[in-house]
């Protein structure tokens, strides 16, 4: 399978798993109770989060500089640490908090790492362009003030931008499935001119 159709794949995962995610996240807001069961399915949505980013790997959009390596790995880690920190809310409080703190600034600096890479390599079009950046900064500008003021879920505002977190992780998803990025030639290899 090669790395396009790889990258659609992670991307119909991610699109499907964070979908699913901002129906949660409304259904809490409209009153729905929280199972006590429901730290499994949130680290599931954590994974789908992750193969988003999988995703924005493999299509190329971010190029394959320095800068996108890094940012893609620290939004990569980030995301699986959400998902074990979800996972391990039972059974090791005390740890799941800790991931909760790292975490999230892992993948918000990652994504706004990868997002000036993919703005760099213009690979992209509209408000696709943006999207990965948009998402790496409003981890930092929007959702860590708002869940550190209000307290974190269960509150109503915590609970709005966590839906508008997933919103931007769909957005991602969406943005690998409707762009054809072209794969990014190794800037390392030699340029062969054509005849004319």
């Amino acid at each position: 399978m090669n790395r396009l159709r790889q990258s659609r794949t992670a991307a119909t995962i991610a699109v499907v798993i964070t979908g699913l995610a901002v129906v949660y996240t409304l259904a809490l807001l409209a009153g729905l109770p929280d199972p006590g069961w429901a730290h499994l399915p949130r680290g599931i949505i954590h994974l789908g989060e992750l193969a988003a980013v999988v995703a924005l790997a493999l299509c190329g959009a971010a190029g394959g500089e320095l800068l996108a390596r890094i940012g893609l790995a620290a939004a990569g880690l980030g995301a699986l640490l959400l998902a074990v920190a979800e996972v391990g809310t039972e059974g090791s409080p005390a740890l799941s908090n800790t991931l909760f703190t790292i975490a999230p600034v892992l993948v918000g600096l990652g994504l706004v790492l990868a997002g000036i890479a993919v703005i760099r390599t213009g690979l992209w079009s509209s408000w696709r362009r943006y999207v990965p950046l948009v998402l790496g900064a409003y981890v930092f500008v929007v959702m860590t003030p708002v869940i550190a003021a209000s307290g974190g879920p269960p509150a109503v505002a915590s609970l709005w931008v966590l839906t508008g977190w997933e919103v931007l992780w769909v957005l991602i998803a969406v943005a690998v499935l409707t762009e054809t990025a072209p794969a990014v030639r190794d800037s390392t290899a030699p340029v062969v001119e054509g005849r004319t």
